[in-house]
């Protein structure tokens, strides 16, 4: 780390300690409405599956905003879509407010208000992650991750602590009173802060090409796809928490709002503890095996959970769970931001937070189901033991290569990059790029494949399209590569803003392999 780059030199950042406490102030009144809703639905005795409906809720909107708002956060300000996203947070909680108080609030309603919240939560979380490298600099990004993850768990103890505390005292009518004045706090703060420090904007780009770059992107990197399918496997069973935590405080345990409040709390504080207290075990293990050990520990308590009913013995595992969700959970993120290339790490993070809470929404309403047709005891082991798996699979199979994949543009790196004359017509907005490889009989065939076959996830992963590799018909022992760009601007922004050290180490195997490589050269049309 260099010097001023750790977390107290971060914190003495004006602008972020302005937002870092806005993102606090806003997650706890998330978590304290999510809470209230989820502990109002429990006590009027709603099946599982509705009550599971209140998580789910809250992340239904990942699913279907993450990438748009990663797209969007590209280009608009992120400080007035945080300040609009927690003015809708506020009108929620305001609704739910005067229908407790008028005793209009169904189910329904409720549910309807929390999935008003996770858009929100949508709408913030990826404006601030976007947000984070324009406020603080380079070197010091991974301590403000480090802090902004610690701040995020802090709110997670806060908010159910406080709402249990809300409901007990108070009652549901106040409590959500109490999150839209801190709502609408957060949006005032945040138009505030606009107006002293304009947020930087970039040029207007389109939705949709964008999400099916990060989309072509996902499907060719290898590294990526196995994050993503590692974090499913993880997702689904560990969202049983969530989904069932109240229902094993209020059946099995006999507690009330007070006592939820204090069991959702002890995860919260599990969660910040491991935040400061876990750094030197994830240094001194690898990643496959921390994030492992973290999934099992998860697995054991939910198993304590469907089988005890003590008090200590639940404060205890619950603590557990909260030191072993921000282990695994934060891994996903912390690899995202260390290994995913600039020019697309938004709309990836954008990915990882849509599949995550995917996970997490739809299994919340799998393991209501479960719980109404097979019982809550059986459903926690059930879920434990899916838990038990997904540690086994990231211990063996783990998250993919953690070296030779680092986001250093070659450009950056002292490399010569290749950018022919846009000479040629474009046709339909697209041009056909061409490159010659003199290849002998003789030399190393299964070589010449391997790297070949290397490159064409390469080429598509950058963005091109229709990736052909055929023989010369009139030279013997020569193969063209052919594949096809939106434009000459498209394959500049390829070579000069995407071309990663590692993507350049996979032409330069290429090379190796065979006698002579001419080009790369535009032409009118695509091979066909």
């Amino acid at each position: 780390m260099t010097p001023g780059s750790g977390r107290p030199a971060v914190l003495r950042n004006r602008v972020f300690r302005a937002l870092l406490a806005v993102q606090l102030v806003n997650a706890v009144a998330v978590w304290i409405h999510v809470v209230a809703v989820q502990w109002v639905l429990t006590e009027r005795g709603e099946l599982a599956l509705v009550i599971s409906l209140a998580p789910a809720a809250l992340a239904v909107p990942f699913l279907l905003l993450s990438m748009p708002a990663g797209v969007i956060a590209g280009y608009a300000s992120r400080k007035k879509l945080m300040a609009g996203a927690t003015s809708t947070s506020a009108v929620a909680a305001g609704a739910a407010c005067v229908f407790s108080a008028t005793g209009h609030d169904q189910a329904l309603v409720m549910v309807l208000s929390v999935l008003l919240v996770g858009i929100a939560l949508v709408l913030v979380g990826v404006s601030w992650q976007s947000l984070l490298p324009e406020t603080v600099e380079r070197a010091s990004i991974p301590a403000a991750a480090v802090v902004d993850g610690a701040v995020f768990n802090v709110a997670r103890a806060l908010g159910p602590l406080i709402a249990g505390v809300g409901l007990g005292l108070a009652g549901a009518v106040w409590t959500f009173a109490l999150v839209a004045l801190l709502s609408a706090g957060c949006a005032v703060a945040l138009l505030a802060s606009e107006r002293r420090d304009p947020d930087r904007t970039a040029p207007r780009r389109p939705i949709l090409p964008e999400l099916a770059g990060a989309v072509r992107f996902i499907a060719y990197s290898a590294w990526t796809t196995r994050l993503l399918c590692q974090l499913v496997l993880f997702g689904v069973p560990s969202s049983a928490l969530w989904a069932l935590i109240s229902l094993v405080a209020y059946d099995r345990m006999g507690l009330s709002s007070d006592g939820f409040g204090v069991i959702m709390g002890l995860v919260g504080a599990g969660a910040v503890a491991a935040a400061f207290t876990l750094g030197g075990l994830r240094r001194r293990l690898r990643v496959r095996s921390f994030a492992a050990l973290g999934a099992a520990t998860y697995g054991a308590v939910l198993l304590v959970l469907g089988i005890s009913t003590s008090p200590v013995v639940v404060g205890v595992a619950v603590l557990l769970a909260g030191a072993a969700w921000v282990s695994v959970q934060s891994t996903w993120m912390s690899m995202g931001h260390q290994f995913f290339p600039e020019w697309i790490r938004p709309r990836l993070i954008a990915v990882i937070l849509l599949v995550f809470q995917g996970t997490q929404a739809i299994g919340a309403l799998l393991w209501g189901a479960a719980t109404d047709a097979l019982g809550l005891q059986l459903a926690l082991v059930i879920a434990a033991a899916l838990l038990a798996a997904s540690a086994v699979s990231l211990r063996v199979l783990g998250l993919g290569a953690e070296s030779g994949i680092e986001p250093v543009l070659f450009a950056e790196h002292g490399g010569a990059v290749a950018t022919p004359p846009p000479e040629g017509r474009e046709v339909g907005g697209r041009a056909a790029v061409e490159v010659r490889y003199r290849y002998e009989l003789d030399d190393n065939d299964d070589e010449f494949v391997a790297a070949m076959r290397q490159l064409r996830r390469s080429r598509l992963r950058l963005g091109g399209r229709d990736w052909r590799l055929d023989p010369e018909p009139d030279r013997a022992g020569v193969y063209v590569e052919s594949y096809v760009v939106s434009g000459h601007r498209a394959f500049e922004e390829q070579e000069l803003n995407r071309l990663t050290v590692p993507e350049a180490r996979l032409r330069e195997r290429v090379r190796r392999s065979v006698r002579r490589v001419s080009g790369p050269e535009f032409r009118e049309r695509a091979r066909r």
